[in-house]
């Protein structure tokens, strides 16, 4: 029994920090051949972790290189396992750093609280930290680790400045423990306690900011696809235009073939090429430019799916809106529309309906379709289906992105299979 404890004391920390790194890491994508990686970096850290004993010094120095060591190596490993860059290797090993050491830290402020208030025995104690220690880990992912894999982790840590203080920060908070272990004999309970307080709060702290910079890199990622989506949408409306203008223009010049054919080609089939080139000619003479080439756009593309498309939208109110962020909004939703009607079998429910209207200054937008399935909600706005969430649902933050930029109002609701959208824009006078 006293072989074991010895054995644990020495290495116990091997087993911590796996521990700990598991929990930040275990949702990555792994690499090829997964449990044997890890077996054998968990192998190359115990077999370092027992021959350190050897060393021929044993002070607060010679710690703190042990405690570097194991983090450029728990780095390496975890490149070694998952499929993911290097800076983000650090960055989650600095988080998972942090939460050891905070869980190191509490289990052992309890139990030095136990001992002293409660006479806790030896055998309580040496089976209690390890329960302890597990428990404050798992404490931190789901207060934080849980928090960053909700992130999108490709462009985390933008600036090696910021990887490098957070990867400071936390190898600090280990050596400073390594210097008061070995210069803090004697001191008091009151000293002991006001230590570990502050360092669980430095820990606390890291991983604080780490999940801010998550957040902060997450969402500026986001922005900038959302911009690189609305700049796309606004080169395909000056194409989808030009193109438009170049059918009109050979529409009517079939239309002036057709008039010439007369009797010589049958009338059914007349009035099929008619009905043809008439679509374009035709369909939603709105009054605003935009949304009539979106317009145009959407009902063959509804047509094509058999998908009836209702549109009542006074273009003249849309004045007030650049062009572009006219494509933009109603095009989203348009989109998302189509997308949830061309999964239903039921004829009667492929079927859009969107609406404009002014209203007490207002104008409303109501978009309106059938859906199947549950939809998930984040932020007021429905998640996307999709497989690969990175790089869609940008639809519905566009729609926002433009209608806060109006000063306007979104609300979305999905409740007995009806998708309903509503848009409130003040318009000025």
């Amino acid at each position: 029994m006293s072989m074991i404890t010895n054995f644990f004391n020495t290495n116990g920390y091997v087993f911590e920090i796996l521990i700990a790194v598991f929990f930040f890491c275990w949702w990555m994508e792994r690499r090829p051949r997964f449990l044997a990686r890890g077996l054998g970096v968990g192998a190359v850290l115990l077999t370092v972790s027992m021959l350190w004993v050897f060393m021929p010094f044993d002070n607060a120095w010679t710690k703190s290189m042990r405690t570097i060591l194991f983090f450029v190596l728990c780095i390496a490993g975890v490149k070694t396992c998952f499929e993911v860059s290097l800076k983000n290797s650090i960055f989650y090993v600095t988080a998972a750093g942090a939460a050891q050491h905070f869980s190191f830290r509490a289990a052992r402020t309890l139990l030095v609280v136990g001992k002293m208030f409660f006479q806790l025995s030896d055998s309580i104690m040496l089976f209690a930290y390890p329960v302890l220690s597990v428990f404050f880990v798992f404490l931190c992912y789901r207060l934080f680790g849980k928090a960053l894999r909700k992130k999108d982790t490709d462009h985390l840590t933008g600036s090696p400045t910021v990887l490098f203080l957070l990867m400071g920060m936390q190898l600090c908070t280990n050596i400073f423990q390594n210097l008061f272990d070995e210069y803090s004999a004697g001191v008091g309970f009151q000293i002991y306690t006001i230590y570990s307080f502050f360092d669980m709060i430095c820990c606390l702290f890291l991983l604080t900011l780490q999940r801010e910079i998550a957040q902060k890199e997450n969402e500026q990622q986001s922005n900038e696809i959302l911009k690189h989506i609305l700049y796309q949408q606004k080169q395909q409306m000056k194409m989808s235009k030009e193109t438009i203008d170049l059918i009109n223009v050979k529409c009517h010049d079939i239309k002036n073939q057709i008039a010439l054919l007369g009797s010589h080609v049958p009338k059914e089939e007349i009035q099929e090429l008619k009905r043809a080139v008439n679509i374009y000619d035709t369909a939603f003479k709105t009054g605003n430019e935009a949304l009539d080439v979106l317009m145009v756009e959407k009902l063959m593309l509804c047509e094509n799916k058999n998908i009836r498309f209702d549109c009542m939208v006074e273009g003249k109110n849309l004045g007030f809106m650049k062009q572009s962020d006219i494509y933009s909004l109603f095009g989203n939703a348009i989109d998302n529309a189509i997308e949830a009607v061309d999964s239903l079998t039921d004829e009667e429910k492929r079927f859009i309906s969107i609406k404009a209207r002014m209203e007490k200054g207002m104008l409303v937008i109501h978009t309106e379709n059938f859906y199947e399935g549950e939809l998930s909600f984040n932020s007021g706005l429905p998640q996307t289906t999709k497989q690969d969430k990175r790089y869609h649902g940008f639809g519905m933050k566009s729609i926002r992105m433009i209608t806060e930029k109006y000063g306007g109002y979104l609300s979305v609701k999905a409740d007995k299979g009806i998708f309903t959208l509503n848009i409130l824009l003040p318009v000025p006078q």
